[in-house]
């Protein structure tokens, strides 16, 4: 057996935990996988397996080969999908790291469309707000809404603009009055986003035909995550200034409502990104696509405010 079956073989032994079950889900003898995992481990001079007759594990030369395995038979996949044309066929593990805040509010209750749709897609979710290494960490694509430095090593497919809307809950507004200007903000209360880094409110900001306007947010509560910032708003504690994205479901239920609409308040547009040593797989794609489909269009609300999650 050549070096990329053995390795193929290993790969499926670490992954099933067993040479038996690694043998049935590659049509092959036990005995053949037994043997390309020993000829690996000739051929390298380290053992990559403790065996015992209850179970397998990794030695840490074998964890760390076992990575290796996984990356070139991944790239080799990736490959030969270009040529033969099969990129239009989503096929095998895909490593996703997603913020939680989307991963909560929208990216859960439509994920059984995703996998239903690619049930050839092993999908391995990364949920964390960190900007991970995409490289050394061995993941496919990454869910930002940062922006991408020109000098950066990753590529970004843009998906959706994000706008920041000020916003309160229909209770709140009945009880205080609805702002009907940026100068209005001053007499009510606002829920004020603390960075966490350096303790400082964050300031709001307005644009209209080429006007910018800064509104330092005053109020009894500040918070240091956006989510919060939505739920207090959704409470009825006072006006919020989020991302559109961030606070999609609430606003497609009207349990908050935008203000001042005419004027724009821009963040960084939403993007997935992935190495730019590597060209962008179908499964990468499909994922992109999926994603997109769940971001709202700019200024959706004002033309039909009870649009359904996920049309």
């Amino acid at each position: 057996m050549d070096q990329l079956s053995c390795m193929r073989v290993f790969a499926r032994v670490v992954e099933h935990g067993s040479f038996v079950r690694a043998a049935e889900s590659l049509d092959l003898p036990k005995a053949s996988a037994t043997t390309a995992v020993a000829d690996l481990e000739k051929r390298l001079g380290v053992r990559l397996l403790h065996r015992t007759t209850r179970r397998l594990a990794l030695t840490d030369e074998g964890g760390a080969f076992y990575q290796t395995c996984v990356r070139v038979l991944e790239q080799l996949a990736e490959a030969e999908d270009a040529l033969s044309g099969a990129r239009l066929a989503p096929r095998g593990r895909l490593r996703a790291s997603v913020p939680n805040s989307f991963v909560h509010q929208q990216f859960f209750p439509a994920l059984p469309r995703f996998l239903a749709r690619h049930p050839e897609i092993e999908l391995d979710l990364v949920i964390t707000d960190r900007a991970v290494n995409l490289v050394e960490e061995g993941i496919d694509c990454a869910v930002r809404a940062v922006a991408i430095p020109d000098d950066s090593t990753l590529i970004a497919r843009r998906l959706s603009p994000v706008r920041r809307v000020t916003c309160a809950s229909p209770e709140y507004l009945e009880a205080h009055g609805k702002p009907a200007s940026i100068a209005d903000l001053e007499r009510h209360n606002c829920i004020r986003f603390i960075s966490p880094s350096t303790s400082r409110t964050s300031e709001w900001t307005f644009e209209k035909e080429g006007e910018r306007v800064a509104f330092l947010p005053r109020g009894n509560l500040g918070v240091t995550s956006l989510e919060g910032a939505v739920a207090a708003a959704v409470a009825g504690i006072g006006i919020a200034q989020v991302s559109d994205v961030l606070a999609l479901p609430e606003l497609r239920a009207c349990v908050l409502q935008p203000l001042l609409t005419e004027w724009v308040s821009h963040g960084a547009d939403v993007a997935v990104v992935y190495p730019s040593n590597r060209y962008l797989t179908a499964k990468v794609k499909a994922f992109s696509d999926f994603v997109a489909e769940l971001l709202p269009e700019e200024g959706w609300w004002e033309r039909s405010p009870r649009l359904p999650l996920g049309t």
